[in-house]
């Protein structure tokens, strides 16, 4: 039988509050923002056998086009249009998430682009290149920050040239150059590459 100052005690630990459980949660990372594309307009399918303009994911280099279902050449769509929220006149803030481009196709184009001539008998790629905009951090990069230009700058250079390689892959019958185009004539670069058709 428990003696008298056992039961004390142990009233007394019955009383004491409890003390607090401290638990360290990790909270695991937010999801990236979602990729709103519109997938009524626009297709995963590269394709070469018409003009287009087209979107590519930076995050898993994922290429969207557009489709042809518009009253107007797939090539003259707005690429807002591609994403949900976005229209012919009116942008989306998800679009600066993606490296925009063009699919020309033979006789799809004409004039010069920022006054340099552009061989429309043949195929073009022209892709989107801004020197000031970082797409993985979403931020804009002031012109006095050399180094992280000139690190966009090679980043899209590289993103541009596997955009050019997926559609080469598509064999087209046609010769296809690609381009990269930016705000400037000065930041643009002309026939970085070129290859010959495939033949039908």
């Amino acid at each position: 039988m428990p003696s008298l100052d056992q039961l004390s005690k142990a009233r007394r630990l019955r009383r004491s509050p409890t003390p607090a459980l401290r638990v360290s949660i990790s909270m695991p990372d937010l999801p990236r923002t979602h990729r709103r594309i519109d997938t009524r307009f626009s297709s995963d399918k590269i394709r070469v056998d018409y003009a287009h303009v087209g979107l590519m994911d930076v995050t898993d280099r994922k290429i969207w086009i557009a489709r042809k279902r518009w009253g107007v050449l797939p090539v003259r769509v707005s690429h807002a249009r591609l994403l949900m929220g976005g229209g012919q006149d009116t942008s989306t803030a998800d679009k600066d998430r993606f490296l925009c481009f063009w699919y020309h196709t033979p006789g799809s184009g004409e004039g010069f682009v920022h006054g340099y001539p552009i061989e429309w008998d043949e195929g073009h790629l022209l892709v989107r290149l801004d020197p000031n905009w970082n797409y993985h951090s979403q931020k804009f990069v002031p012109n006095t920050e050399t180094a992280k230009i000139e690190a966009n700058i090679e980043q899209q250079y590289r993103w541009g040239k596997y955009i050019f390689e997926s559609y080469v892959a598509k064999h087209p019958g046609n010769p296809l150059s690609w381009h990269l185009i930016g705000p400037r004539p000065a930041d643009s670069l002309f026939y970085i590459q070129r290859v010959e058709g495939f033949g039908q």
